[in-house]
C-alpha cells in the first residue's frame, strides 16, 4: 500500500466532508469508528461478493452439461480415490469394445452420441450414475478441467426449504434414484458401461442423497442465517415444484437427463438475471438517496427479495416480463435494434447482468461502512432497501456514510494498483459532490477496476447456460445474428415450459402467458403472442376451440 498517498487522499476526504477519515494501521476509521472490510478488496471470493443467500459460490463459465455431473459425483458414499478420465475412454472406446473393426467403429459412434455431448471437445454425460461416480472430465491436453461453474452443492442450494430450515431431501433422492436406475439400458448401453467401468475405483457404488446434503447443508444454513434468508425464496420454491414435475414426467433416460440439465440451466440463468435486476435497482435507489436525487425509473426492491408472497409474487417481480422474446422458427430471421427481443437483451443482459458483480461488491463494501456507523442487523444482511431509507431520513448518516464510501474507494483503487496508485488517481477516485455522493464514487471505481472481469461472473455464465451456440443439448433462450444477441425461445425450451406451467392441466392461453412471467419471460409484442400460439399449435400443445383468444388452451401433450 502506498501509505503516504492513501493518507493524503483520506485527508482530502476529511477536508471536503468534515468527517474524520483516517487509516489506523490497515484499518479504515470514520469518526473514530473502525470499518471492518474483507481481507482483500480484489479477486472473486465469496466474502467480497457477499454471495450468501444469492448463490452457493461465485461461478465461472463452464459447460452446462457438467451441472448434473457434479451433483451425482459428490453424492458418492465414499472417497474411492482418483477417478478415471473421460478423455481416455473416448479415445480408446473403439479398441475397448472388441466387436471387430467395423462393428466397433459403428457401435462407438452410436455410444459417443448417447453418452457424450456433441461439442468439439466432448464431455461424458451423466446418462448413468456410475459414470460420475467413477470418472472426471479432462481437458484436451489430458489434464483435469480447470473451471467448473458450480460444485454439486448447487442442487441442495436450489432446494433450500425456508419453511423447514433445511434442504428438501426427497427431490434429491428421487433424482439420484433415476440416475442410478438400470432398467432402461439397452444391451449396447450395458456393454459400454461394462467397458467403461472395467478398472473403475467404485464400480458398484450408488449415489447417496444424504451424503450430498450433508456436505453442504450446515454451511448453507449458516450463510442463509447471516443473509437473513435466501434471496427470493419463492423462486427456489418454484424450482422445487418444477424439479418434481420433470422427475414425474415420462421420458426416456437421455431425454430425462437433458430436461434436468435444461431445468437447472433455466433456473440458474433466471436467478442471475433476477439478482442483477433487483439488486441493481436497489443499489440505484441507495445511490439516489445518498445524493438526495430522484431515483431512476425501476429503481428499488422487489417483494420477491423478502421471500414473502409465494410463487405468485414472481409474476409481479421486477424481472417479470423483462425478458421479452421471440419464438424460434428454425430458420434465419433478421433482428432489428427496435425489436423487443433485442432491446430487452441489451437492457437486461448487456447492462444489468454485466454490472451484477460490481453491484454485489459495492453492496458488500457499502454495507460494511453502514455497519460501522450503526446499521445493525440490516447492514449485516446487506439490505440495500433499508440503507436507502436510512440515507433518505438521516442527514448525519448520509454525510458519514458518503465519507466512508469515498475512503473505501481510495483503498479499493490502491489495492487494484497493488499499492502503486498516484495521489492524483486516488484524489480523483475519492472526489464527491452534489451529484456524486460517496456511494456513487465507490460504485464507479468498482466498475472501472473490474471492467476486464465483469463478464466472467455474469454474462459468460448465462451464455454458457442458455446461448444456443454454446449449449450442446436442446433448449436455448439466447441466440445471435452476427454480433447482435437477443432472446429467442427454441422448441425444446418451449415444450418444457408448457410442462412446467401447465402441469397436468389445460390452461387458457392468457394464463399460460401469465405463468411465463414467473420466469421473467414475455412475448416481445402482440404479433409475437400470435406467433407463439401458432408454434404451440404446430407442436400439438395448444387447442383452439374458436377464433376468440379466450377459447385457446395450452396443455402438455
Amino acid at each position: 500500500m502506498a501509505a503516504s498517498e492513501v493518507t493524503e487522499a483520506l485527508a482530502a476526504i476529511t477536508a471536503a466532508t468534515g468527517v474524520d477519515v483516517t487509516l489506523d494501521g490497515e484499518t479504515l476509521t470514520v469518526d473514530g469508528r473502525p470499518v471492518s472490510l474483507p481481507g482483500k478488496l480484489t479477486g472473486e471470493r465469496a466474502d467480497l461478493f457477499g454471495i450468501e443467500g444469492f448463490l452457493p459460490t461465485v461461478p465461472r463459465a463452464d459447460d452446462r452439461d457438467k451441472l448434473l455431473w457434479h451433483v451425482i459425483a459428490e453424492s458418492s458414499p465414499e472417497d474411492a480415490g482418483e477417478p478415471l478420465k473421460d478423455r481416455v475412454l473416448e479415445a480408446d472406446l473403439v479398441e475397448r469394445l472388441g466387436l471387430g473393426a467395423e462393428a466397433s467403429r459403428a457401435a462407438a459412434a452410436a455410444l459417443l452420441d448417447r453418452f457424450f455431448n456433441r461439442k468439439p471437445l466432448r464431455a461424458l454425460l451423466p446418462v448413468h450414475a456410475s459414470l460420475p461416480l467413477n470418472y472426471g472430465h479432462a481437458s484436451a491436453n489430458g489434464r483435469w478441467s480447470r473451471y467448473r461453474m458450480f460444485n454439486g452443492g448447487i442442487l441442495p442450494f436450489l432446494l433450500w426449504d425456508a419453511s423447514e430450515g433445511k434442504v428438501a431431501a426427497d427431490p434429491v433422492a428421487q433424482l439420484l434414484r433415476i440416475a442410478a436406475d438400470s432398467d432402461e439400458l439397452t444391451s449396447l448401453d450395458r456393454r459400454f458401461l461394462d467397458v467403461a467401468l472395467r478398472d473403475a475405483p467404485a464400480r458398484d457404488a450408488s449415489p447417496d442423497a444424504a451424503k450430498l446434503i450433508d456436505r453442504y447443508e450446515d454451511a448453507f444454513k449458516g450463510d442463509l442465517e447471516r443473509a437473513g434468508g435466501a434471496f427470493c425464496q419463492p423462486s427456489l420454491d418454484l424450482f422445487r415444484r418444477d424439479l418434481q414435475t420433470v422427475l414425474c414426467t415420462d421420458l426416456p433416460r437421455p431425454d430425462m437427463i437433458q430436461w434436468l440439465t435444461l431445468l437447472l440451466s433455466l433456473h440458474l440463468a433466471v436467478r442471475l438475471y433476477r439478482i442483477a435486476v433487483v439488486k441493481g435497482g436497489e443499489l440505484d435507489a441507495a445511490v439516489a438517496a445518498a445524493g438526495q436525487l430522484d431515483a431512476p425509473v425501476g429503481a428499488g426492491g422487489c417483494s420477491c427479495s423478502s421471500g414473502a408472497g409465494g410463487t405468485g409474487c414472481l409474476q409481479a417481480c421486477a424481472l417479470a416480463g423483462l425478458l421479452r422474446f421471440r419464438t424460434g422458427s428454425g430458420r434465419y430471421r433478421p433482428v432489428s435494434t427496435r425489436d423487443g427481443c433485442r432491446s430487452a437483451y441489451v437492457e437486461v443482459d448487456q447492462r444489468r447482468l454485466l454490472d451484477m458483480p460490481a453491484t454485489l461488491v459495492t453492496a458488500t463494501l457499502a454495507s460494511h461502512a453502514w455497519e460501522a456507523l450503526g446499521g445493525g442487523d440490516a447492514a449485516q444482511r446487506r439490505d440495500l432497501t433499508a440503507l436507502a431509507t436510512a440515507l433518505n431520513t438521516d442527514p448525519a448518516l448520509r454525510k458519514a456514510h458518503g465519507a466512508a464510501c469515498a475512503g473505501i474507494a481510495v483503498l479499493h483503487h490502491d489495492a487494484w494498483h497493488k499499492g502503486a496508485a498516484t495521489l492524483g488517481q486516488l484524489e480523483n477516485v475519492a472526489r464527491t459532490g452534489p451529484n456524486r455522493p460517496g456511494l456513487h464514487a465507490l460504485r464507479d471505481d468498482v466498475r472501472k477496476m473490474r471492467r476486464r472481469d465483469l463478464r466472467h461472473q455474469s454474462r459468460d455464465i448465462v451464455n454458457q447456460l442458455m446461448l444456443d451456440a454454446n449449449v450442446a443439448g436442446p433448449g436455448a433462450l439466447i441466440t445471435r445474428n452476427g454480433t447482435h444477441g437477443f432472446y429467442e425461445i427454441d422448441e425444446q425450451l418451449l415444450v418444457m415450459l408448457v410442462r412446467l406451467i401447465c402441469q397436468d392441466r389445460q390452461l387458457p392461453y392468457e394464463a399460460f402467458l401469465k405463468g411465463m412471467r414467473a420466469y421473467g419471460l414475455a412475448p416481445q409484442d402482440d404479433q409475437e403472442r400470435e406467433s407463439l400460439a401458432d408454434a404451440l399449435e404446430r407442436l400439438g400443445l395448444l387447442a383452439r376451440y374458436s377464433d376468440a383468444g379466450e377459447a385457446s388452451f395450452v396443455h402438455y401433450a
